[in-house]
């Protein structure tokens, strides 16, 4: 049985260079905030700027001398004697904190990017929001219980439970149906082959949906079927909209048809739908 040797890394000498560079520099820069008292309330900034320039210092070299990053070792390096130094060789009665843990999380956000924004947008805010959605539902149970019990022994009625209002359904064929009735041409292309065209200008249409509060009670599917709703309603009246500004205008029809859908509002609480074109006469 034969055991593989693991191969050398690759520019292991400029590496370690590199690395031993980004030390120095974090080194030097934590004496220098020392030396000068930079610091507030006791913390010195120190504690920040020689580990990212530290990381700083050994990305730009590496990348000049072998064209790719080293992973911010040397950051991790500083970090590690500048938390020694500050909190257990000088002040051992300081212990960890939210500094300390502030700053782990920039050195490992500037040697990771990628993974470390992962973890915080989406999964620490996204475990957030469940845990918050669970607490409303938890509150929202028991809220209606209780409401039961007050209705059946005290108020001496029967409870109705209301549950979310939605919006009015779609009718997707009507809706075409009369969008085929209109006698107008809708060209999504500025290309109208073997047709004579007056151009009379750029039209455009918008209209404005509220979302309805009692939305977020519902479950994923609901909300997006009802979304769907809102979004073809609002553009149906976008092109019914548009067709009769151009028809009041003397045309026949509209090419370079464009339609929009867009948030608006405080929050996104708000549903913008814009149709657009240049409003044309087919001969």
């Amino acid at each position: 049985m034969k055991f593989k040797v693991p191969k050398k890394p690759e520019n292991l000498r400029e590496r370690i260079i590199c690395i031993t560079f980004g030390t120095l520099i974090g080194i030097i820069v934590y004496i220098v905030f020392l030396y000068l008292h930079i610091e507030v309330f006791g913390w010195n900034f120190g504690l920040v700027f020689g580990p990212l320039l530290a990381g700083y210092a050994e990305t730009m070299l590496a990348r000049k001398m072998i064209n790719t990053d080293t992973g911010a070792i040397s950051a991790f390096i500083i970090f590690a004697i500048t938390t020694f130094y500050s909190f257990i060789l000088v002040n051992p009665t300081f212990g960890p904190n939210f500094l300390t843990l502030g700053i782990s999380t920039i050195i490992l956000q500037a040697a990771f990017p990628t993974l470390i924004n992962y973890i915080l947008l989406v999964i620490l805010i996204g475990a957030v929001f469940y845990i918050l959605r669970f607490v409303k539902n938890v509150i929202t149970n028991i809220y209606i219980k209780i409401k039961r019990i007050v209705y059946k022994y005290i108020l001496k009625k029967p409870f109705v439970e209301e549950k979310p209002r939605i919006i009015g359904s779609y009718d997707e064929l009507g809706n075409n149906q009369l969008i085929n009735s209109l006698n107008f041409i809708f060209i999504t292309s500025t290309d109208v082959p073997d047709k004579q065209i007056i151009n009379l200008g750029q039209f455009q249409s918008t209209v404005i949906l509220e979302k309805e509060p009692e939305l977020l009670d519902l479950n994923l599917k609901e909300r997006e079927t009802h979304k769907l709703r809102i979004l073809k309603t609002g553009k149906d009246e976008c092109l019914i909209e548009l067709t009769n500004k151009i028809k009041a205008a003397g045309g026949n029809g509209v090419i370079n048809l464009d339609i929009q859908y867009n948030l608006i509002g405080l929050g996104g609480d708000s549903y913008q739908i814009s149709a657009m074109g240049m409003g044309v006469y087919i001969k």
